[in-house]
């Protein structure tokens, strides 16, 4: 098929002579980045641009670039919502289901290669221009499918014919806008001015921003959404009630990711539960070498994202929390829901009516998410990132004031606070110095027995002066430790510690008991036979213990008389008092693991406990 230049009327020959001529082809815009007969590079080779074919669908239109590589070899670039596919026919060894049966998120076979369905629609060809390598009836309805590898490593597309029975099949790859060059020829101050898109409804003409890709447009005035559909212009729909309280404003210039963005269109999406509204806003970003970027806000929260030719392993039975798999990454299910459109203006890649509904499917894997959206029979996949609070007020123009942020957002990252970090580490370091001592006190603790004495009951009933035992250095630890053998009776002790001189220095205590029996659970006993104590001596010396004890068989029975066994050890380390700084230590240590704790579960609090039936 040819397109005249002239009258654009297509038409269309064999070998050797034309056949007949077409319906008139529409006089397609310029394209700022393409045109027949200029070259361009992708990904570093060389193309020149032979034709052009425009679609128009339900949603919007998009372009099919006829080109020839470098070494002869011919392809489709197709661009559509500011996206790039690069394709090629593919031949149809096998079946592939008729359009009829085709559903979004559906995976058929392309020969032996797997593609999932993202996109089914109906297409009506509205002209072309330059050479077309097959025929094309300008002005008849096709139907199509689109989808990509479950890998997202190829894209594909369906092109039926009328009955929906017989697929024409192209295959490729996604490029991004950057990946490809084309020359500016024809593109420059003396350009064709684009023509004045006035308003059906009241007659005002369109002056925000608009770009190519735009599809729709919404009147400032009047707030009607404005079709750019073929050669006129439709309203689709109509704002109703105030502005929503946006952020920021159509035309504004936001930077991120170190690249200057203009806000382009803005859409105020609402979601009912129980009676209550939960409203969410987005931003479409433009940059021309870069395409579109989705910004989006709720409560306060901003997340950024791209769309993802991927396959998602939805699980038909959602569980909040589920593990799914989106590629080669895992994420957990948050949440899923309808949302409806009550606002849209600016200019827009795609027709977007007030009052269309979306499903929607969250998986987060913070700080990245991933979005399906299915509107009608187009099934998209979106993956994005929190951007944080300091990161936004960066990009926003000078002025724009960021509202408050609410809540902890499904896909917010968790950051430790400073304080935090810092009681962390200290709790650490004090952990770490505590074993070492404890470890080090275990280990100096050499145990020499200075004192080993059995003491009968005459004796310590009444006051009763041990053996005389060496105390080898001054401020020396000493442990003292003894057992009897106790049976359903107590032994309480008095010690002193006596010098040389008969002088008192020291005086403590310390108690024994043990009791069993039987009862219907069985056997049972509680308390010790035997008891342990330190003291400190502060001078080398020669010493002796004052010891008095009593005892009984119950709080005023009768003593039993059992004798007590004694024993005094010196050069000791307490150990056991580094215990309690340890286990003090443990919860400074843990503190930023149980503050995460709390953290990821205020995050899922809003979803765990919700009856999705």
């Amino acid at each position: 098929m040819k397109v005249c230049d002239f009258c654009k009327t297509a038409m269309y020959w064999d070998k050797e002579s034309a056949l007949r001529a077409g319906r008139k082809s529409m006089d397609l815009p310029e394209s700022s980045r393409f045109k027949v007969g200029v070259g361009g590079k992708i990904k570093g080779k060389s193309f020149t641009v032979l034709g052009r074919l425009s679609y128009a669908h339900e949603k919007g239109q998009w372009n099919e670039w006829f080109i020839e590589t470098a070494g002869g070899g011919i392809q489709w670039l197709a661009e559509d919502e500011g996206e790039l596919f690069l394709e090629k026919p593919l031949e149809l060894k096998s079946p592939v289901p008729p359009f009829q049966e085709l559903e979004p998120g559906m995976q058929i076979m392309l020969n032996d290669k797997p593609g999932v369905i993202e996109e089914l629609g109906e297409a009506k060809c509205l002209g072309g221009e330059g050479q077309i390598p097959f025929v094309v009836e300008i002005g008849e309805i096709y139907p199509y499918a689109d989808g990509s590898a479950p890998d997202g490593s190829y894209s594909f597309g369906l092109e039926y014919d009328t009955d929906g029975d017989h697929p024409t099949a192209f295959i490729g790859k996604i490029l991004s806008v950057k990946d490809t060059k084309a020359q500016r020829a024809g593109f420059g101050p003396d350009a064709k001015a684009a023509e004045a898109i006035r308003c059906p409804g009241c007659g005002k003409p369109y002056q925000g921003p608009q770009v190519e890709s735009t599809k729709m447009v919404v009147c400032e005035a009047c707030g009607s959404a404005l079709k750019l559909d073929e050669a006129e212009t439709r309203v689709v729909g109509k704002n109703k009630g105030a502005t929503p309280p946006f952020t920021l404003e159509v035309g504004h210039s936001v930077e991120l990711e170190g690249t200057t963005y203009q806000v382009m269109g803005r859409l105020y999406y609402v979601e009912i539960d129980e009676g209550l509204e939960y409203p969410s806003m987005e931003y479409i970003l433009h940059e021309p070498e870069k395409g579109y970027l989705w910004l989006s806000e709720e409560n306060g929260h901003f997340t950024i994202s791209w769309p993802l030719h991927i396959a998602a392993a939805m699980p038909p039975i959602k569980t909040t929390g589920k593990k799914v798999r989106v590629g080669k990454d895992l994420y957990s299910l948050f949440e899923w829901g309808k949302v409806t459109l009550r606002w849209v203006d600016g200019a827009i890649p795609w027709t977007a009516t007030v009052g269309e509904k979306t499903r929607y499917t969250h998986l987060i894997k913070p700080p990245d998410y991933v979005d399906q959206e299915i509107t009608g029979r187009e099934a998209e996949l979106f993956q994005g990132r929190y951007v944080p609070r300091e990161e936004m007020e960066a990009a926003c123009p000078e002025g724009v004031v960021l509202p408050p942020a609410r809540g902890i957002y499904s896909c917010q990252p968790y950051t430790v606070p400073a304080w935090m970090r810092g009681l962390g580490i200290i709790g650490s370091v004090f952990l770490i110095l505590n074993i070492v001592l404890l470890i080090w006190s275990i280990q100096a603790d050499k145990s020499n027995v200075v004192l080993l004495q059995k003491i009968a009951y005459n004796q310590y009933s009444k006051e009763h002066l041990s053996k005389g035992f060496v105390v080898p250095t001054d401020n020396c630890v000493l442990r003292l430790s003894g057992s009897s053998p106790l049976s359903n009776s107590w032994l309480a002790l008095d010690f002193a510690v006596v010098d040389a001189n008969d002088r008192v220095l020291s005086e403590f205590w310390d108690e024994a008991s043990y009791y069993t029996g039987r009862d219907s659970e069985g056997r049972w006993s509680e308390g010790s036979r035997s008891f342990s104590t330190y003291l400190k001596v502060k001078e080398a010396g020669d010493y002796r213990l004052l010891v008095h004890a009593k005892g009984g068989s119950s709080y005023r029975g009768p003593p039993r008389k059992e004798p007590v066994t004694l024993k005094l050890e010196s050069e000791v380390t307490i150990w056991y008092y580094f215990i309690l700084p340890i286990l003090l230590s443990i919860p400074m240590v843990l503190s930023g693991l149980i503050h995460r704790k709390l953290y990821e579960s205020k995050r899922w609090a809003p979803v765990m406990d919700y009856d999705w039936e």
